[in-house]
């Protein structure tokens, strides 16, 4: 670069120094929002894995019908460790009791206990103690570190819970566990528990375990645990076989989830997946504002890039020139965005890690290559954006330059506009001038329009999914009508159970129904599952529905038709589960589930959609009691009340499970519609937020692009400005003309980002729900959420074109009509 370009450069970067201001903010917002989500992502992707095995993971539990005392526990695992590719074996239990307050009223939560021998070695299955001891003491409980927040607990204080036989039983708190392989207690709405066998008597059970963890390695001998699942269940289902000839137990499961995944590690690839998407296209945006602005600056430099080319530059060193410039601006923006996007990185990737996934980082170090994308990505992409129009403005000719005169030849050629303006009646010349002036130039009027659309589509969809969340419990309540639901430890009569809970107060009508685990894989003697060690992830349940039931309205029906009472081997499947099929027809279709421990064919008649939660697989109460030969039974119970808040099913509830056990029934939880609700809610309110969160960097990107073309515009109508001056035009009615323009564009950018909200809410609907929630959800426009845009736009427009308008109201004719 010669001397003298090197003094225009400087000249140039201080007498636009707001352009290039507005440059560098614009790329730095977008670099941060970039290198946040790629730090966060790279981050958390190692650690899900990471911190589960940490707890050192059972590959299968192999659920025993009965339980094993002490005496057998030690032949048990014995057998288990002589089986040729099992690594590690200990005995659990899992159960779960009703929660009460300190008054003896029953509580919505429920408390999930891990049950261990006092003795156990902790090897498998671990659940690190991180204040007290193990075990605790027989009236004392460990409580899970986010257990104890989400309960709002400490150590020394006492819980209560109703034992099997109805009593209140108090445990003390003498102890904290983080258990990294649940998932979040606030999410499932529910607290987890740590106690040994010698607690089960108080709450009224034998101190037996029921369930024998394992780790399997790929080969026998081998001491590193499998990834094959089907490695897994082989094994798993020769030590049941052997457990079933030398101890004669009989098995009722086989639990063998994805090896070596955390329950949400599947919903956080794809969420991570997105975020990634929305900082790729902020980047992206702001690098193509980068090269509309500068493209604006060339334009007010033609004529001086004709002058240089007169006086023997040539088109190489006037590239070079403003690539310098480009190159400076991009610098400095990674420069200023590194730090702040590393810093928002590690706090994303722990709050992501503490508050999804219940996991401690264990580093928030990115790798190497994170930071090199980085800064490559701040300072190339721009550059490779620019490059285009920069080597179009030094290629043009010395006569071309000076012949410029800021119109151009891309002008909007829009006579019929025109035309059509000037019939119009009734509204003020200024307005009808702004109104003609905003479509002169097309490609970059679009551009301001598609950036603050974009902006405002995923402001609007973002609340509009916010406010399908908020109508998830009248969603349920629709499709759910009852008010409370008892389940029972075992099948009891359907006329025994009405006769019963008919009689309490308050109590309007009472339907029994029964739900019983099914698998899709079985050895034809022993079932498989893909249930967690928390009983609820990828567990599955068949349920009857009564013919004339009044508290369950069928979910829609999206292919086939749904149950009619005389059916006897049909089945009707949640869209979830639709892959069962294997790409058959509904109708024709059969597949073959594991029931109550027998193995039976079931003909697929319809797929509906349920959100959260799903009643189905459903069949007929007429098909279920021949497959089990039981007639008349039922485990479930759902009742109506006469009133419908949370505080009354509350107290029903606590009635209804007394009832029961004075009738010598046993309540295997009590459960109000409200606490669905809640668990469904708390799986996806921390989504909506990084939504906004997104939106609000990409609005900020677009007014700065507004801003950015209001100049330009400016800049290339100065003779135009300075003609109105001559005519007599007040200074007023330019600033006016101006702020117009950039109304106008702001509010035909809201008309443009409802009708693309429209769609990106069915798809962040669909895309959410079923990803969280097995089913769409449900479809909600939010009109406050576009009153919020509409104003924050339309008042951001004004605010960023007065700059441009009390420039161009400034300028005096002379200034304008010998302005180069």
């Amino acid at each position: 670069m010669t001397r003298l370009l090197f003094i225009k450069l400087l000249k140039d970067l201080r007498t636009t120094w707001t352009r290039i201001l507005l440059m560098i903010v614009a790329i730095s917002i977008s670099l941060v929002a970039f290198g946040t989500v790629l730090y966060t992502r790279s981050i958390i992707d190692p650690q899900i894995s990471n911190g589960y095995t940490s707890t050192q993971p059972a590959s299968a539990r192999i659920v025993l019908s009965e339980g094993v005392e002490q005496e057998q526990v030690d032949s048990i695992r014995s057998l288990a460790l002589a089986e040729p590719g099992i690594i590690d074996a200990s005995l659990r239990a899992v159960s779960t009791f009703q929660m009460q307050t300190q008054d003896a009223r029953l509580s919505a939560i429920p408390l999930q206990l891990f049950i261990a021998a006092p003795n156990d070695p902790m090897r498998i299955a671990r659940f690190p103690v991180e204040q007290g001891s193990w075990p605790p003491p027989p009236n004392g409980v460990l409580i899970e570190r986010e257990a104890l927040k989400f309960l709002n607990l400490k150590v020394g204080d006492s819980l209560v819970i109703a034992g099997l036989d109805g009593r209140p039983v108090s445990l003390r708190i003498t102890g904290v566990v983080h258990d990294p392989s649940l998932a979040p207690a606030y999410e499932e709405q529910k607290g987890y528990g740590y106690i040994s066998t010698a607690t089960l008597p108080l709450l009224g059970k034998p101190p037996v375990l029921d369930e024998l963890a394992i780790t399997v390695a790929d080969q026998p001998g081998g001491t590193v645990p499998s990834h094959n699942r089907e490695v897994i269940v082989q094994t798993a289902l020769r030590l049941a076989n052997r457990l079933k000839q030398t101890h004669h137990l009989s098995i009722e499961q086989i639990q063998v989830p994805p090896p070596y995944q955390h329950p949400h590690q599947g919903q956080m690839n794809m969420l991570l997946l997105a975020l990634l998407a929305f900082g790729v296209l902020s980047l992206l945006l702001s690098a193509i504002l980068v090269a509309t602005m500068l493209n604006g600056l060339l334009t007010r430099q033609i004529p001086q890039i004709g002058i240089l080319k007169a006086i023997g530059a040539r088109s190489r060193q006037i590239l070079q020139l403003y690539l310098i410039m480009t190159l400076l601006v991009t610098a400095v923006a990674t420069t200023l965005a590194f730090i702040p996007g590393i810093i928002l990185g590690r706090g994303w990737a722990q709050l992501m890690l503490v508050s999804m996934l219940n996991m401690d980082p264990t580093s928030l170090a990115a790798p190497w290559w994170t930071y090199a994308l980085v800064i490559t990505s701040g300072v190339g992409l721009p550059l490779v954006m620019t490059l285009i129009p920069l080597m179009r403005a030094s290629r043009r000719t010395v006569r071309e330059t000076l012949d410029d005169r800021g119109m151009g030849q891309k002008v909007l050629r829009a006579k019929g506009f025109d035309t059509w303006l000037s019939r119009l009646r009734g509204l003020d010349r200024k307005w009808l001038l702004a109104l003609r002036n905003t479509f002169r130039r097309r490609a970059r009027f679009g551009f301001a329009v598609g950036l603050l659309a974009l902006a405002g589509a995923i402001f609007i969809s973002g609340l509009n999914t916010l406010a399908g969340i908020e109508a998830i419990p009248d969603t349920l309540a629709a499709e759910q009508r009852w008010d409370i639901e008892v389940a029972l430890d075992a099948p009891v009569s359907t006329t025994r159970l009405e006769s019963v809970v008919a009689r309490i107060p308050h109590v309007t009508h009472v339907e029994t129904w029964t739900s019983e685990p099914m698998a899709p894989q079985s050895s034809g003697q022993v079932d498989v599952t893909t249930t967690y060690p928390d009983q609820g992830h990828g567990s599955l349940n068949v349920t009857t529905v009564p013919a004339t039931s009044s508290v369950f309205v069928p979910p829609p029906v999206l292919e086939g038709r749904w149950l009619r009472s005389d059916d006897t081997n049909a089945m009707v499947l949640p869209q979830m589960m639709k892959n069962l099929l294997q790409g058959r027809r509904v109708g024709e279709a059969t597949i073959q589930l594991a029931v109550g421990g027998k193995r039976t064919t079931w003909r697929v008649v319809g797929i509906v959609e349920e959100l959260f939660a799903p009643t189905c697989p459903c069949v007929s109460r007429a098909g279920f009691d021949q497959v089990t030969g039981r007639t008349g039974q039922a485990n479930i119970i759902r009742i109506v009340t006469d009133s419908h808040d949370a505080q009354t099913r509350m107290a029903l509830g606590q009635m209804v499970r007394q009832t029961l056990t004075n009738a010598a029934i046993k309540v295997r939880y009590v459960r109000p519609l409200d606490w669905l609700t809640a668990v469904s809610t708390g799986h996806l309110s921390v989504l909506v937020i990084v939504f906004l969160v997104m939106a609000s960097v990409m609005g900020v990107v677009g007014l700065i692009g507004l801003g950015s073309t209001m100049s330009t515009n400016v800049l290339e109508r100065t003779r135009e400005f300075g003609v109105m001056r001559a005519i007599g035009a007040p200074a007023s009615i330019v600033r006016r003309v101006v702020v117009a323009e950039g109304v106008f564009t702001a509010a035909l950018s809201c008309v443009v980002a409802v009708i693309v909200a429209l769609l990106l809410t069915r798809v962040m609907d669909v895309g959410l729900g079923n990803l969280f929630l097995g089913a769409p959800l449900p479809w909600r426009f939010s009109t406050i959420a576009l009153l919020v845009w509409a104003v924050a736009i339309v008042l951001g427009a004004v605010l960023t074109t007065l700059a441009p308008a009390f420039r161009a109201s400034r300028l005096t004719v002379h200034e304008a009509l010998t302005a180069l």
